[in-house]
């Protein structure tokens, strides 16, 4: 693997690749805390573009601790690599600058049964591109490592979410965020979205990774990132986490004004 730097990909398409309308944006967005600012073992935050979805990704980063590594955990849209591919980049790259990776922790989590190292998956993926200017923003010294999560048994998350909390925990401090990213119900009206989200999302709140996993199965809910929050919930249960608070819930359509097609966005925190 020769690829040191992950270069954008999405901006000027999901987000503006101008440096100072980007960093106005994102100070606006990150001004309104979904909830006051709390110690967090992970956050759900969405991945669309930031005229749909910038609002309540900031409000939920907002409302959590960034300290200096955040590990995401985000969907697999894209071909290539395993079933929780670890990237091997060195960086990533913004319009705001580079993001450096957790060395100690990238190689930690590479050694973690279950998780390979590939940056196939990762080269054309938007969803964990489009959070890392928001925790540029709020910490700018922050450091990453990136997972892209693809569908595996609940007994294959739980194993591998016990590796990822045992990385962390082999670090100083063990002082890292997990960010779960992911999208809601895709491409229903807006009535029905809410409705099949708030299924998923009652059984997020109860802290019942199986249940969210398989209410989404049996009433079609096409919550993209439900493995990557189901790892999320694991790896977070695994460093001693409790409990889910949510924090918001809406659809793009609250933003284009047309409900008849739209994609949910739902933020929480674990604490």
């Amino acid at each position: 693997m020769t690829e040191t730097i992950r270069h954008t990909a999405v901006a000027g398409h999901f987000y503006t690749s101008v440096p100072g309308k980007l960093r106005e944006e994102l100070a606006s967005y990150l001004s309104k805390p979904a909830a006051p600012k709390a110690k967090a073992y992970g956050v759900l935050v969405p991945h669309a573009g930031y005229i749909y979805s910038g609002a309540v990704c900031g409000h939920a980063l907002a409302s959590v601790e960034i300290p200096g590594t955040v590990l995401i955990l985000h969907t697999k849209h894209q071909l290539g690599g395993g079933t929780f591919s670890l990237a091997g980049f060195r960086e990533w790259e913004t319009p705001l600058g580079k993001v450096r990776v957790d060395g100690a922790l990238q190689k930690s989590l590479a050694a973690a049964e279950g998780i390979d190292v590939s940056n196939f998956p990762h080269f054309q993926e938007h969803a964990a591109e489009v959070v890392l200017p928001f925790l540029q923003q709020l910490n700018p010294d922050v450091k990453v490592c990136v997972i892209s999560v693809s569908h595996a048994p609940l007994e294959t998350v739980q194993a591998v979410g016990a590796g990822i909390a045992s990385a962390i925990l082999s670090q100083d401090g063990g002082d890292t965020l997990i960010v779960a990213s992911s999208d809601m119900n895709h491409y229903e009206d807006h009535e029905t979205t809410l409705a099949k989200d708030k299924l998923a999302l009652d059984k997020l709140a109860q802290y019942d990774t199986q249940g969210m996993i398989d209410v989404c199965f049996a009433r079609d809910i096409s919550m993209c990132g439900v493995h990557a929050t189901a790892l999320m919930l694991e790896a977070c249960r695994g460093l001693g986490a409790s409990k889910v608070e949510l924090l918001e819930h809406t659809t793009s359509g609250e933003y284009k004004g047309q409900y008849g097609q739209v994609v949910g966005y739902a933020s929480a925190r674990v604490l």
